[in-house]
């Protein structure tokens, strides 16, 4: 009766162990997921930036204006 006791006492404990381990495994695959989403948008902000300085230089300054605009729209995407 003593060895089923501690046999079930040592499957519970494996089986509560396992269960930590995919949750903990679950966690960080969502940590990954939400970092990559951070990233992309990130990213994306660098770009609309550009985009908008590219922009507004083309209109006050013409070619010359849109490459100074998109380099310092890039620059102030990085920064914020």
């Amino acid at each position: 009766m003593m060895s089923y006791s501690l046999l079930s006492l040592g499957a519970d404990t494996r089986k509560r162990a396992l269960a930590g381990l995919k949750e903990s495994a679950a966690r960080e695959e969502e940590r990954d997921q939400v970092n990559k989403n951070i990233e992309q948008a990130e990213r994306q902000q660098t770009m609309t930036a550009a985009g908008t300085g590219a922009s507004i230089g083309m209109m006050a300054y013409g070619p010359v204006g849109a490459a100074v605009g998109a380099a310092a729209g890039f620059v102030i995407g990085e920064l914020f």
